[in-house]
């Protein structure tokens, strides 16, 4: 049977290589790993392309999930539904909000939530 990773890292990068190369450098030269001019640049872009005022670049998944939870209000005692077919990341941004996750099934034919299975 072949092996099929979930998430092929080396294979997206070997893509866009050059063009993550070359920022990579960019930034390693100037000496600013957070709050750079580069990260700048990433929010003001993402913005635009979304239409937002702002964008807030993050060091990874969970603190996006985090944030967007608290964004929402989600907080000590709420119940989030969400589906075991996830990364461990997002049971983990719902329990920093002091909620608890909820998990239901997803729908075979889908593979997201199926709302039959929400009580």
């Amino acid at each position: 049977m072949q092996q099929i990773p979930l998430v092929d890292l080396k294979r997206q990068y070997l893509t866009i290589r050059d063009e993550i190369d070359l920022v990579i450098k960019k930034v390693i030269e100037s000496g600013y790993f957070i709050l750079g001019n580069e990260v700048s640049s990433l929010e003001r872009e993402v913005a635009e392309y979304i239409g937002v005022k702002h964008a807030i670049g993050v060091a990874s998944g969970t603190d996006a999930l985090h944030l967007a939870l608290l964004a929402c209000g989600i907080g000590e005692g709420d119940e989030v539904i969400t589906t075991p077919f996830t990364f461990i990341a997002t049971a983990e941004a719902i329990s920093y909000c002091g909620a608890k996750p909820i998990f239901v099934d997803i729908d075979i034919n889908s593979y997201n939530i199926d709302p039959a299975k929400i009580e």
